[in-house]
């Protein structure tokens, strides 16, 4: 009995030892580092170089600052679930015109891309990466910056 546990132990160690970083649930460190918008939609819409110029989000463990030149900065937490299909992730903002309140979203963390998709706070969740129109969804798609 105790030679099965022990084995069956030692094969998911393995099987989880050779699976790939960005299949993995990520950890605080994962996604640490500064990242660019290159590019988005909300509301169903292509943004404009405008609205992604200068754009920024940095993320420490569970914290981010976002800034967008149209919009200001904005802090806040993230809660990132990698069990679910799609995965999720909610964010909280703790400053600016949102501050307090949970968005509900999906994510997807490929290399040195960094995709989400946000429904309004008080929305359900998107079902897909595909903002669409008059919901108030945003997507977008970051690219880390190399240090």
């Amino acid at each position: 009995m105790r030679f099965g546990i022990a084995m069956s132990l030692a094969v998911s160690m393995l099987m989880g030892a050779g699976a790939p970083e960005n299949d993995a649930a990520p950890t605080c460190g994962t996604l640490n580092g500064v990242w660019r918008l290159s590019s988005g939609e909300a509301d169903g819409k292509a943004l404009s170089k405008s609205e992604m110029k200068d754009a920024k989000l940095v993320i420490k463990g569970d914290q981010y600052r976002v800034t967008l030149p149209e919009m200001g900065t904005f802090t806040g937490t993230q809660i990132l679930d990698a069990t679910q299909a799609p995965k999720t992730i909610d964010i909280t903002d703790a400053t600016g015109p949102h501050k307090g309140k949970t968005s509900l979203g999906l994510y997807e963390h490929k290399g040195n891309e960094f995709r989400v998709v946000f429904a309004p706070a008080g929305e359900p969740r998107p079902t897909s990466f595909k903002p669409q129109p008059e919901s108030g969804q945003w997507m977008h798609v970051w690219k880390r910056v190399q240090e």
